[in-house]
């Protein structure tokens, strides 16, 4: 199944928004499980044997996998500026899955984090639109090229 072109890159985002909170979440969970042990044999073998720690590592190649293909449909300054959504993600889903607070100074970082995005973004896109014009055929130095005489 083929998205259109115009949904592809929000798809994308936030399917790697998911698969990276959803990593994070598996290695608390696997913090949790694992509990006080210090690092030995014992802890790595916990680590080896906990489910969470699985899930976790599958999670985490969806999140390579993942961003290989947004990179692959945008440029990577466009991209990665969405990437810290993360930092809205993650937290709002430990609050909901493990209780964990937020207080009002991640709170408000967290709006800052919101701010950045939302300012880097159109820059990104008027660059990624200047690149793409820049790349067709017949477009050098913003003019398109005229047919030579008796083509």
């Amino acid at each position: 199944m083929r998205l259109p072109s115009k949904l592809r890159f929000p798809v994308l985002v936030g399917l790697y928004l998911v698969v990276d909170t959803g990593t994070q979440i598996a290695f608390e969970a696997t913090s949790r499980a694992i509990g006080d042990l210090p690092l030995g044999p014992q802890f790595l073998l916990a680590v080896a044997t906990t489910p969470a720690s699985w899930v976790a590592a599958l999670l985490y190649f969806a999140t390579y996998a993942t961003w290989i293909l947004i990179l692959k449909f945008s440029s990577l300054g466009k991209a990665f500026p969405l990437t810290t959504l993360s930092y809205v993600t993650v937290p709002l889903a430990s609050w909901l899955i493990f209780n964990e607070g937020v207080g009002l100074i991640p709170a408000i970082g967290i709006g800052l984090i919101l701010a950045g995005v939302w300012l880097i973004g159109p820059e990104a896109e008027e660059r990624e639109a200047a690149a793409r014009e820049a790349d067709r055929p017949g477009v050098r130095a913003g003019k398109v090229a005229k047919p030579a005489a008796g083509a």
